[in-house]
């Protein structure tokens, strides 16, 4: 059977009638062929503080689902020879240090700049909710004397090069990124519900709230407390991104050029500038996803099919998000080759670490299912018919090769973006302990105390604008897992040495702190 779309409207109803509940944030689904809308409806509450349900009319975070739409702002001053995205960034801003100047705009755009994220520097040691300066992610910049990586020589999903993307466009045309969207994007669209809201804590009128779980069953208000904007900081509706993702199949607004320029993948896993380009059982998909404090959003496109697809959440996780638009593509399509399955058995297990990077990724089992620990998050994986270990919901290409000595897995082969890199077992020796200090990144503004009160330690990341508290793990000699004591899951690991020790994260790379 061929593949074809027939929307199936019962079908979609039946998926989001679960969801649709008087005491709990839900999803506003919008789907459209041929640019003509056929489903639209919202499940679950604007706010559960308020009697007002999700609508596909009410703004809505869509997240790093922006990030486009800041790509195609920079587009359009390329078009018109105001800048290169060969220039440097320092073109712009010569205020960056000497490490901007062999990075390109078009590896901002492409995660492969190798450049120190801002944003999750700002995340891992002020933490999500604590109001950040508007110019500090810029400030932060300016001062940072390393990198994750040499320029394109890797791929790691990077906010703060659209921080800086976003100061380039305001100093050019002198204009707010949220005047230039407004003028050159979405009013020419008709997006006329859209706009770029930096805080959550500005009110916006007919917007949802965003919610996180409590422990307890109930909700608490998602904020973000940097401002956030070419990264990430637009609010849309489904409505308007129907629009959208009308427009994007004939486009007005760009060049034929910058379109072919912004799907062009740049990294085996498909991503190009700002949108990313893959297979999905068989079809080939033009999509973004984005996640916020209390939200996120799906934005996708199958352009073979004239198919458009966007769903958004105000409190929903990101693992609903992902088994819900799976599903509304099951619903929306016939002849589409079955979801791969997990081959059972038992799951891996053990810690494993990479010398050259210092990455830790962790395989574990939950209910009699294999699960993947990267980054402070347990995701759930699926294994084939070859041993190969993938976790569908990450944005990248990982696949993990267990190897095996005597029927125990001793490493792992980690293939990404077209490298391999191998991870060996590690254990925590049998006297691991930690000694009270006080540590600091001066170039990134960063402090770190390591205390011991009780049977496990404790890091504390420090910015000038807050502290977020880990819980430390050995797991192998000179090596400790931080696990966020937050709302949020958030992970760290540290290498220590005779100088100080080496921080990663899910995207920073090995950020030295020294003995303050």
């Amino acid at each position: 059977m061929s593949v074809a779309v027939a929307i199936d409207p019962a079908a979609l109803d039946r998926l989001l009638d679960p969801f649709d509940r008087t005491d709990a944030p839900g999803f506003a689904l919008g789907v459209a062929h041929r640019g003509v809308p056929i489903y639209r409806r919202g499940v679950g509450m604007a706010s559960v503080e308020l009697p007002v349900a999700l609508s596909p009319s009410i703004r809505m975070r869509i997240g790093s689902t922006s990030k486009h739409f800041c790509v195609l702002a920079v587009m359009l001053l390329a078009e018109e020879r105001r800048l290169s995205l060969d220039d440097s960034p320092r073109r712009v801003i010569p205020e960056l240090p000497t490490w901007a100047e062999a990075i390109t705009l078009r590896q901002l755009m492409s995660h492969t700049s190798g450049m120190r994220d801002s944003l999750d520097l700002v995340m891992l040691s002020a933490g999500p909710g604590r109001p950040i300066p508007p110019r500090a992610q810029l400030e932060m910049l300016t001062s940072i004397d390393s990198v994750n990586f040499p320029p394109g020589a890797s791929w790691n999903y990077n906010n703060g090069g659209y921080v800086l993307l976003t100061e380039i466009v305001e100093r050019i045309t002198g204009q707010s990124l949220g005047e230039v969207l407004r003028e050159r994007i979405f009013e020419p669209v008709g997006m006329h519900d859209t706009c770029l809201r930096l805080l959550d804590t500005d009110l916006l009128p007919n917007s949802a709230t965003l919610h996180l779980p409590r422990p307890d069953g109930g909700w608490t208000r998602g904020v973000f407390g940097p401002p956030v904007a070419g990264e990430g900081g637009i609010v849309s509706t489904v409505d308007d991104m129907l629009r959208w993702l009308a427009h994007m199949s004939a486009p007005r607004v760009g060049s034929p050029a910058s379109w072919e320029a912004m799907t062009t993948p740049r990294a085996s896993h498909g991503y190009g500038l700002g949108l990313t380009v893959s297979d999905h059982r068989g079809l080939r998909t033009v999509h973004h996803a984005g996640g916020v404090v209390g939200g996120s959003s799906q934005m996708l496109k199958v352009p073979d099919h004239e198919f458009d697809l966007i769903l958004m959440t105000n409190g929903r996780n990101a693992l609903a998000m992902y088994d819900l638009a799976d599903a509304v593509i099951d619903a929306c399509f016939t002849g589409l080759p079955t979801r791969p399955q997990d081959v059972g058995g038992a799951p891996a297990t053990g810690v494993f670490h990479s010398r050259a990077t210092g990455r830790v990724l962790g395989l574990g089992e939950r209910d009699g299912d294999q699960v993947l620990d990267i980054a402070g998050m347990s995701l759930p994986a699926r294994r084939d018919e070859t041993g190969a270990i993938t976790a569908p919901i990450l944005p990248t290409d990982l696949k993990l090769l267990p190897v095996r000595h005597e029927d125990k897995v001793v490493a792992l082969e980690a293939e990404e973006f077209g490298q391999t890199e191998r991870l060996e077992r590690v254990k925590p020796p049998a006297d691991a302990r930690l000694m009270e200090r006080d540590y600091a990144c001066p170039s990134a503004g960063l402090s770190a105390f390591v205390r011991v009160d009780g049977e496990q330690p404790t890091l504390t990341l420090a910015s000038p604008w807050g502290s977020t508290d880990y819980g430390l793990s050995a797991i192998g000699p000179d090596l400790w897992l931080g696990a966020g004591l937050s709302a949020l899951p958030v992970g760290v690991s540290l290498e220590f040495d005779e100088v100080g020790f080496l921080l990663t994260s899910g995207r920073t790379v090995r950020l030295r702190f020294e003995p303050a």
